[in-house]
């Protein structure tokens, strides 16, 4: 059996991750993950404790816990390698360039699909933070756009560089009119983008970012895409009910998030074709992920995003 790995902890006990819908898991596979024998394939059994934790739509996750250490465990979907190869390979150039990224302790399969062992994140999302005190909205805006702009300084690495996967492609092919006019625009020096960038993929402790998360859609490239997109995220959340109140914390949260980035990283280039682009993507992203079996699909719900790309690409010159 391989040896268990020991996980890089900063601070006390990491706070109990929030228990329900498995992260991903709905639609995945006919079978349900088993984060049991998902670990006895990595060489790893023995866990103390492991919990569903809540996220997203793309992986399974689970907080496992040994008598010396907690880690989080990571199921990809079938085929997934390459998205698993390159999380894995984005991670290792962000943490070299001081961006706080989770470790990976163990890789492997399990049933044909790649699982990784991350280690366990200290802190609270975003969201959670704001709204435990949605008061400090402008100081965690402003932390939040300082880290993205560490994200884009981050050094690239030859073999990253070289990644065969576009960055304009990531989602799927882009109208070729706004892709001929992305290729055409000026140079702008590439940098590693997340493209996942949003309050629910950053983690803080009040004071300072502890993990940037969920890395499998990062690329090479403009930074004002990962910009746009995170505009994208921030604004547009479908099938979310949000109070008045919450809509303008998520307003003052964009404003200090522009201010954070600027002050760190300097004036931004037009970003109009950016937005054209983040907004079109964004659309092609959700609609794939929609049709899978057993997600609801409620293509209404992005029609404000649609309207808002349109907007974008007629002031790009573009026909909407």
């Amino acid at each position: 059996m391989a040896a268990r790995p020991r996980a890089r902890t900063a601070g006390g006990a990491p706070p109990p991750p929030r228990a329900g819908r498995v992260h991903g898991g709905r639609g995945m596979s006919q079978r349900a993950p088993d984060p049991v024998a998902i670990l006895a394939a990595l060489g790893l059994p023995g866990a103390t404790e492991v919990v569903p934790v809540l996220g997203g739509q793309d992986t399974a996750l689970w907080r496992v816990a040994y008598t010396d250490a907690t880690y989080a465990l990571r199921l990809f979907r079938a085929g997934e390698e390459r998205k698993c190869q390159r999380e894995i390979a984005a991670m290792r150039v962000a943490a070299a360039g001081g961006v706080p990224v989770l470790e990976v302790h163990a890789a492997g399969r399990w049933e044909g699909r790649p699982a990784l062992l991350l280690s366990w994140c200290d802190g609270r999302t975003l969201v959670d933070a704001l709204t435990a005190a949605p008061w400090r909205v402008w100081a965690l805006g402003t932390m939040f756009g300082r880290m993205q702009a560490a994200i884009h300084r981050t050094p690239l690495p030859d073999t990253l560089r070289a990644i065969p996967e576009r960055w304009m492609e990531w989602a799927g092919p882009v109208e070729p009119a706004l892709h001929e006019r992305l290729l055409g625009g000026a140079p702008y020096p590439a940098t590693l983008l997340h493209l996942d960038y949003h309050p629910l993929n950053v983690m803080t402790d009040g004071a300072r970012v502890t993990g940037v998360l969920d890395w499998p859609n990062a690329r090479v490239g403009d930074p004002r895409a990962d910009l746009a997109r995170t505009v994208v995220l921030l604004r547009f959340r479908p099938n979310v009910s949000v109070s008045p109140v919450a809509a303008g914390i998520v307003r003052l949260l964009l404003h200090a998030w522009w201010r954070g980035y600027h002050q760190s990283a300097g004036p931004v280039a037009d970003m109009t074709l950016f937005y054209a682009w983040a907004g079109e993507t964004t659309v092609h992203d959700q609609e794939a992920k929609i049709a899978r079996p057993g997600v609801p699909r409620d293509l209404a719900s992005y029609d404000p995003l649609r309207r808002w790309t349109a907007h974008w690409r007629r002031r790009a010159g573009l026909p909407a």
